[in-house]
């Protein structure tokens, strides 16, 4: 009785066929457990284009009768992967603002347009306080005017606070990402200084 020998090339294809196999569940394995892209790596940042928070700020609190009392944004995003901005600003004694629609557009403009740190992915949030014993800044009409916000305008109070959304899973975020969308990618264009009418000086 003759045995029949396999050929060596036969016994080295089917040691490389099963290493390759190993190789390819070792590689599924691999891709199953790598971990998800963290927010401080998808939300945009540090882009190359845009003005600095600085600048934006500035920009805002050149306004007459504007001050700018308070100024956050651009940092990382928190464990809920959230960012954004909040603005405080202060009606100087003196003031009135005529068209408080133009004056919030141009700083949701100016905060759009910073390239410096985190692109806000939530909300931008703006407060605003007026002087003792001058008429109130209604600044939720001027947010409903802007069209940056829906809701119906509230009754005006000496201090008062908007939020512009800005998360695409809140319908009025999306309808704003789109608006912005119009003029490019984040980071925005910088916005043309306001006119001197949008404020006037009373006394």
């Amino acid at each position: 009785m003759t045995r029949t020998l396999r050929p060596a090339s036969a016994a080295a294809s089917l040691t490389a066929s099963l290493a390759a196999l190993a190789a390819g569940m070792l590689l599924a394995l691999t891709a199953c457990t790598a971990p998800a892209p963290t927010p401080r790596q998808t939300i945009p940042h540090d882009a190359d284009t845009g003005q600095t928070i600085a600048e934006a700020r500035e920009a805002i609190d050149a306004v007459p009768g504007i001050s700018v009392i308070g100024f956050d944004g651009g940092g990382p995003p928190n464990v809920k992967g959230n960012t954004g901005y909040s603005v405080q600003l202060a009606i100087e004694p003196g003031y009135t603002v005529l068209y408080g629609d133009l004056l919030v557009d141009y700083i949701v403009r100016n905060i759009w347009s910073v390239g410096e740190g985190y692109m806000p992915n939530t909300q931008i949030q703006i407060s605003a306080r007026t002087a003792d014993g001058e008429p109130f800044f209604d600044l939720t009409a001027a947010g409903v005017g802007s069209a940056w916000m829906g809701g119906q305008p509230s009754a005006p109070k000496q201090h008062n606070s908007i939020i512009i959304p800005l998360s695409a899973d809140d319908p009025e975020g999306a309808r704003n990402l789109s608006m912005f969308k119009r003029d490019g990618s984040w980071p925005g264009v910088v916005p043309k200084p306001l006119s001197d009418r949008v404020t006037v000086k009373d006394h």
